[in-house]
């Protein structure tokens, strides 16, 4: 789709439309790409009239993108951010691997492995820059669908045909909590004893996706009624306080059980598993730098799963949902 639009529209058109949008105030985006505001203006209502669609709404303060603007400057920026990877990759087609590859963590990859992660790039890829965001792992996987992330680890990543995704660990799911709230046993605990009213973090449902992913196991779970925790360092602090459980890997609060701050047991009847994935777009040219930042990514998670300094059990096979598409279609044919 990003590919299309740059044909049709045209990269001038495509550059103006994200200053306008970028600059809020058309005169303003006509002073940054050094143009008349009139021929601007005409380069907007030619948009809109080969998209036949209404992009920008003049206001008193400036102009606002309407729904279908939106739309476009996500898919545009997609087009020029693969444009300015793609230059830099031919640029340095014959030298080291250089340029700009943002990564996504998840705040267990943050923990686990972010340093180690930006010492190995530093050492290994001088030439790249090394960008880390964190998020959620469904937020993680909407930036890497928008373009606006190149890679990211997930935990239980869709089967979605857009994206490639390696499968590098797996990791049990335990009841963390109090002792007094989720028992002293230092023995497993059935799902069916997990206390409900009393469970922190499941919702919104899009994170609890990360977390549990059977929708029939999450809608057995009841949980608390005056308490909701989308945060990680605040749903730790309620945990130390007593004032729920929640369902977590021992990774995701290494440090606290550590500590002692409160107590964890592994879920069985059934067992709960979450499995970490990188993910990537799978038609998105891979850059030298984005292939050594990858490989990067795999040899440091797999040397902590090794290590034992992330507890997890190295998933060690590749799962490409377009490639299996693919051989499902061939045996079907």
């Amino acid at each position: 789709m990003a590919g299309a639009i740059a044909v049709a529209l045209g990269l001038r058109q495509i550059r103006y439309f994200i200053a306008i949008a970028d600059a809020g105030v058309l005169s303003r985006a006509a002073e940054t790409l050094n143009i008349a505001q009139s021929a601007l203006s005409h380069h907007v209502a030619a948009l809109e009239t080969d998209l036949g669609v209404k992009l920008l709404e003049r206001r008193p303060r400036g102009i606002a993108l309407t729904a279908a603007g939106r739309r476009l400057y996500e898919h545009a920026s997609a087009v020029l951010s693969a444009l300015g990877k793609a230059e830099e990759d031919v640029r340095t087609f014959n030298e080291a691997a250089a340029g700009p590859v943002c990564l996504g963590l998840s705040h267990t990859g943050i923990s686990l492995v972010a340093l180690d992660l930006m010492k190995a790039v530093r050492t290994n890829a001088q030439g790249v820059y090394l960008t880390i965001v964190e998020a959620l792992s469904p937020a993680l996987t909407e930036r890497v669908l928008s373009g606006t992330v190149d890679l990211a680890l997930a935990y239980n990543p869709p089967r979605d045909a857009r994206l490639d995704v390696e499968l590098l660990l797996e990791e049990d799911l335990y009841l963390v909590g109090h002792p007094g709230l989720i028992g002293r046993s230092a023995g497993p605990i059935a799902f069916s004893a997990i206390p409900q009213r009393s469970v922190l973090g499941l919702t919104p449902m899009p994170a609890s996706r990360a977390i549990i992913q059977t929708q029939v196991l999450r809608n057995q779970v009841i949980p608390s009624d005056t308490l909701e925790v989308d945060s990680l360092p605040a749903l730790r602090m309620a945990l130390e306080a007593g004032l729920g459980c929640a369902i977590l890997s021992r990774a995701t609060v290494l440090a606290d059980l550590a500590a002692e701050k409160y107590h964890a047991r592994r879920i069985i009847d059934p067992p709960l598993t979450r499995s970490l994935g990188l993910i990537a777009l799978a038609d998105r040219p891979q850059t030298k730098a984005f292939l050594e930042v990858r490989k990067t990514v795999i040899e440091v998670v797999r040397a902590a799963v090794s290590d034992k300094r992330w507890p997890a059990t190295d998933h060690g096979r590749r799962r490409s949902t377009r490639a299996a598409k693919g051989r499902r279609s061939a045996k079907s044919g």
